[in-house]
Order: C-alpha cells, then sequence, then structure tokens
C-alpha cells in the first residue's frame, strides 16, 4: 500500500486518466440536466448545463493529445450548448405562460363569494381586492311556467266516469266514525 501511495502522479498516462474522468463528470452532468429539462425544472438543467461547460473546458485542455476524446467532447459541447438554449427558451416561454393565467385568474377571483373560496387562502394587496361577502339584491332567478299546451289541452280530455266508485253519504255514519267502527 506504501509504495502504491508513492508512485507520483505524473505522465502522459496519469493525465489522460485525468482527462477521462473529467469526460465521464461532464458526460453525467450533462445527462442529469437531460433529466431535469424532462422534468421541466429548467432553471437547475441550465445551472447544470453551464457546469457540463466548465468539465468539458477543463477536459479539453487535459486531453490535449487523445483525438477521439476531444471529438466526442466537442460533440458533447455542441450539445450542451443547443440544449442549454432550448431550456433557456422553455423556462422563458413557461414564465410568460404562468404570468398571462395569472392574469386571467384575477378578474374571476374579484367577483367570487367568500363561502366559495373558503379552502383556499389568498392575501390581498387592497382593500378593492377584498371577497364579497354576499351579493344583495340576490340574482334573479327564472320559475318555469305550467306550458301553454297543458292549459288548452286539459278542455278537450274526456275523463271517465267514477260515480260508481264514490260512496254515495248517507246516514249518521260518515268518515271518521265509520272508520272507527268499521262499516
Amino acid at each position: 500500500m506504501a509504495v502504491s501511495m508513492s508512485i507520483e502522479r505524473e505522465g502522459e498516462f496519469y493525465k489522460g486518466i485525468d482527462g477521462n474522468t473529467l469526460f465521464y463528470r461532464a458526460l453525467r452532468c450533462f445527462y442529469i440536466a437531460e433529466c431535469h429539462l424532462g422534468q421541466s425544472n429548467w432553471i437547475n438543467a441550465i445551472v447544470l448545463y453551464d457546469k457540463c461547460k466548465e468539465h468539458v473546458s477543463e477536459a479539453l485542455s487535459s486531453t490535449a493529445n487523445n483525438m477521439e476524446v476531444q471529438g466526442e467532447l466537442n460533440t458533447l459541447s455542441k450539445q450542451i450548448y443547443s440544449q442549454r438554449c432550448s431550456a433557456h427558451a422553455s423556462a422563458f416561454l413557461h414564465s410568460q405562460e404562468e404570468a398571462e393565467e395569472l392574469e386571467d385568474m384575477k378578474p374571476a377571483q374579484k367577483n367570487r363569494l367568500l363561502k366559495d373560496c373558503l379552502d383556499e387562502f389568498r392575501l390581498f394587496e387592497t382593500a378593492d381586492e377584498l371577497p364579497t361577502i354576499y351579493t344583495f339584491p340576490p340574482d334573479f332567478q327564472t320559475i318555469p311556467c305550467k306550458p301553454i299546451f297543458f292549459d288548452i289541452s286539459l278542455n278537450h280530455i274526456g275523463f271517465p266516469d267514477l260515480s260508481n266508485r264514490v260512496e254515495k253519504e248517507g246516514g249518521a255514519l260518515s268518515g271518521l266514525s265509520r272508520w272507527i267502527w268499521g262499516r
């Protein structure tokens, strides 16, 4: 163990290993930024793309002799630039969409009744933004009318004769007393 610690990290071999290490750090940082971009976390993606660009520039300076790695680093640098621009544009568009949504929501929230928004917390900057407690006078409500068709047709309907089903009144017992004595 003591022998391996005493080896100095000089020479082309160790510079190549350091260059490859920086290259793989840049790749790892690039793919983590891609994950953030996929989750619409644009600000973190932009920061990671900047960090990835730093790793690429360090790796380019340390791998001057390895043309294969430098070609891959140049390709990665172009991808980083394009993805960073895409993330920056997406962040800008998303902020504009949120601003438009907030502008659209403000007029609708001013007219809402207090009983309709009890489950949400809102801060009011001015007295004009306070919610309405109740609308007075109440809104007019339409009342459905009896259709005219039934009024007209009632004159032309022939009802059946139910006189045989109706009991004739006679005697002293009727109504409640008949029900009590069962007659």
